[in-house]
């Protein structure tokens, strides 16, 4: 996989920090928000995580129970500051993973140029975050680069940016990526699907993220064979009834030999959910108590590790 004008070492990933094995990242936050900057003119219901000194032991505790890495789901124009993440990850020794492409609308201002251009235009700039750096970063000495393309669909898709969409489908297929895609709740997950396929996207480069918002068993089955990564973050939202959804998926997944299609995450990007800003389970507890229950139900070791984070790396390395 190549993110820059000279190749990199096969199985590298691209970390705020630069690139480094695939090997190296360990227990894995497939889909998490550490940094989100206030964004002026965004819907008032926008989450903002600023609080550097706490975020910072918040890494630190996923560090000290055994995390290695965290993807960073927030996108430029919405609250990114590449900055902040290097810094973040310099003192945590967290590896962090920056995004590049663009979150869903309301996260915006209205008149934000992501949503105005043409497609050409969008996949410019995020083959620019690629190769030259992150926006917010490019007049710093060492600009940080992007490690994925994160994406957001809306409510139906006469509501999604169509020109931003073919913009970000056509930097996945040149750069060979992992595209990140967000769903609601699930919704549109076959036609976005189809429709970066067609465009000559790989299965393997897609990962559909809240699917256990959806625990459709057949649907995830199909996905997973067609060689999807499904994301699944729900751990710590009781409106999505985890004990009723996410942990029955996982245990369909594992036991239909369908691990190494399943991505965990945590998703915390409400400063309620992090333990140390509102008291809730933190970054820490994908590493921790999540690992410890998957580790009680008896599964095997290599399903686990391929959930919290195996899956993951190769697929950020560009191993199908």
């Amino acid at each position: 996989m190549v993110f820059s004008a000279s190749p990199l070492a096969p199985g590298s990933v691209i970390t705020v920090l630069g690139p480094i094995p695939y090997q190296e990242l360990g227990i894995t936050d497939t889909h998490n928000h550490v940094w989100i900057d206030l964004v002026p003119g965004a819907d008032p219901s926008a989450p903002v995580l600023n609080q550097f000194d706490s975020i910072l032991c918040e890494l630190e505790d996923f560090k000290t129970r055994g995390g290695g890495s965290i993807l960073d789901c927030q996108p430029e124009g919405c609250g990114r500051n590449g900055l902040q993440l290097r810094e973040l990850a310099s003192r945590s020794g967290v590896n962090l993973i920056a995004c590049t492409g663009f979150h869903r609308k309301k996260y915006y201002p209205a008149d934000h140029r992501m949503f105005t251009i043409r497609a050409q235009k969008v996949f410019d700039f995020i083959n620019s975050e690629f190769e030259q750096g992150l926006y917010e970063t490019l007049e710093n000495e060492n600009p940080v680069k992007a490690g994925f393309i994160k994406i957001a669909l809306e409510n139906t898709w006469a509501e999604c940016p169509m020109a931003a969409i073919e913009g970000a489908a056509m930097a996945a297929l040149h750069k060979k990526c992992v595209i990140q895609i967000h769903t609601e709740k699930g919704a549109l997950a076959e036609k976005a699907i189809l429709y970066f396929t067609e465009i000559g996207v790989q299965p393997s480069q897609i990962v559909m993220c809240h699917m256990d918002k959806r625990p459709d068993t057949g649907l995830h089955k199909e996905l997973a064979r067609l060689g999807i990564l499904l994301e699944y973050d729900t751990f710590y939202r009781p409106k999505y009834k985890p004990e009723d959804n996410l942990w029955p998926l996982i245990d369909f997944m594992v036991r239909n030999q369908l691990s190494s299609n399943v991505a965990l995450a945590t998703d915390m990007a409400e400063k309620e959910l992090y333990r140390h800003i509102g008291g809730g389970a933190g970054l820490s507890s994908l590493p921790g108590e999540i690992r410890t229950r998957l580790l009680s139900k008896g599964y095997p070791n290599k399903d686990i590790e391929m959930m919290l984070g195996g899956n993951i790396a190769r697929r950020l390395a560009g191993i199908p």
